[in-house]
C-alpha cells in the first residue's frame, strides 16, 4: 500500500527549551532567592533591571538549543512586533521576547509564552505575511525549537509515524508541496521511497540502533538530527530554518548526514 510522506517539511509546534536546571516542573523557574543569577541589581516593578550577562546567554547555561535549527535570536527584527514582545537593550530578539522566565502558571502555560497565542496563531502575531504564501515552508512551522529527542506520549505510542511527519502530510501529500511515496509493510514497519534510493521510517532508533551495530548510538548523535518520538522521521535529516539544498540538516557532501547515523 503506498501512502504520501513529507520529505522536506517540519511542522513543528512552539516548543519550551530542554530544561536542565532551576526548574520545579515543566516550564516553570524556581528563582526565588536567585536573583543574583541574572541581575546584578533585583530589578523593580515595571523594570528589567540589569542583567550580567545577555539574557540568550543567561538562558542557554541551563536550557540546550538547536541554534542552527530554530528561530533567529540575538537579530534586530525586520518587522515592529507587537509591545508584549520586547527587544534588548540593542533593539535585538532574545528569548525574552517570546517567553516570560518568571510566568508562574506551569501548568496552563508549560512554554512560558507571553500570550495565549499558540501554534500558527503565536507566529502570525509577528509574521503577519509569511502564512500568505503557503510554498514558504516557514509559513507551516508552528514552533521554535527543534529537539535532538522528545518522547512519545500516551496519543502517539500506537502511532507508525511521529506527529511532526503526520503534520508535514497536510502539505507534502501534493496539494501544496510535492508528494512522496513511503509504503508500509505494517504498522511499525515504514519505508520511504525517494528518487534511487529508499529508508526506513517510523522506528525507533534508539532501539534500532542497540541491535544494529552499523547504527552510531543515539548519544553519540548530532543535536541537529531530530528524533521526535524517538523515531526517524522528517525531522531527522529536514528542517525549515535550513539554509541547504532540499532543506536539510546540513550538507550531505561525501555523505556527511548518512554517516552521521550510519558508521557504514
Amino acid at each position: 500500500m503506498k501512502k504520501l510522506l513529507a520529505p522536506l517539511a517540519i511542522l513543528v509546534l512552539v516548543g519550551s527549551l530542554s530544561l536542565t536546571g532551576f526548574s520545579t516542573g515543566r516550564g516553570k523557574h524556581d528563582f526565588t532567592g536567585k536573583c543574583e543569577l541574572c541581575h546584578l541589581v533585583a530589578p523593580q516593578k515595571g523594570q528589567p533591571g540589569i542583567f550580567v550577562q545577555d539574557i540568550d546567554y543567561l538562558c542557554k547555561t541551563c536550557h540546550q538549543i538547536v541554534e542552527g535549527s530554530s528561530h533567529p535570536s540575538e537579530v534586530a527584527p525586520s518587522m515592529k512586533l507587537p509591545k508584549v514582545y520586547t527587544l534588548d537593550w540593542q533593539g535585538r530578539i532574545t528569548c525574552a521576547t517570546c517567553h516570560n522566565p518568571h510566568d508562574e502558571d506551569a501548568e496552563g502555560n508549560p512554554y512560558m509564552l507571553k500570550t495565549a497565542l499558540r501554534g500558527k496563531a503565536f507566529c502570525q502575531s509577528c509574521h503577519k505575511d509569511l502564512f500568505r504564501d503557503p510554498k514558504k515552508h516557514l509559513s507551516a512551522t508552528r514552533i521554535a525549537h527543534t529537539k535532538s529527542w522528545t518522547p512519545p506520549t500516551k496519543e502517539t505510542l500506537d502511532q507508525a509515524l511521529d506527529q511532526v511527519s503526520l503534520d508535514c502530510l497536510e502539505c507534502h501529500e501534493g496539494s501544496v508541496g510535492p508528494a512522496a511515496n513511503y509504503t508500509i509493510a505494517d504498522q511499525h514497519n515504514l519505508t520511504f521511497q525517494g528518487m534511487n534510493f529508499s529508508h526506513p521510517i517510523g522506528m525507533d532508533y534508539a532501539k534500532a540502533a542497540a541491535s544494529n551495530r552499523e547504527l552510531r548510538p543515539i548519544d553519540d548523535l548530532s543535536p541537529m538530527i531530530s528524533l521526535y518520538e524517538g523515531k526517524v522521521g522528517c525531522a531527522s535529516c529536514h528542517n525549515p530554518f535550513s539554509h541547504e539544498k532540499v532543506m536539510l540538516v546540513f550538507d550531505n557532501k561525501r555523505s556527511a548526514l548518512c554517516y552521521e547515523c550510519h558508521l557504514k
